[in-house]
């Protein structure tokens, strides 16, 4: 388990309840499909993927839905086998959004939240 390192409230969502766009995350020259977003915080997310990522890698991360496209940058903080009893086998990864560009970490924070579904604050 990792240490809690959050800064602020983040927003949990259930699998059969994802954002309505795609998620799709860059690393290293490669792209990534995201099966699942577990939670988000205009300060980082994390995510279900197909492969594990180190610690420290720079990743982009793009949310595309019908009103446009937001990218923002970040660093893995942690990656992990995947370890709920949730459809798909893979890795969850932890990423930290840059500082430097908060105005699009809070855009597709705010993209990803605003819609009606069953996503909930995460307990603490």
């Amino acid at each position: 388990m990792q240490n809690e390192r959050r800064n602020g409230d983040r927003y949990c969502f259930h699998l059969d309840l994802q954002p309505k766009g795609e998620l799709t995350l860059f690393v290293d020259g490669r792209i990534l499909s995201v099966w699942k977003l577990v939670d988000i915080s205009p300060f980082g997310t994390g995510l279900s993927i197909h492969e594990s990522l180190d610690a420290g890698s720079n990743v982009s991360l793009q949310y595309l839905d019908d009103n446009g496209e937001i990218q923002v940058s970040g660093t893995v903080a942690w990656s992990d086998l995947e370890n709920s009893q949730e459809e798909g086998e893979g890795y969850r990864v932890g990423i930290q959004f840059s500082r430097k560009t908060m105005s699009l970490n809070v855009a597709i924070f705010k993209a990803v939240t605003d819609f009606p579904t069953d996503y909930h604050r995460c307990a603490a």
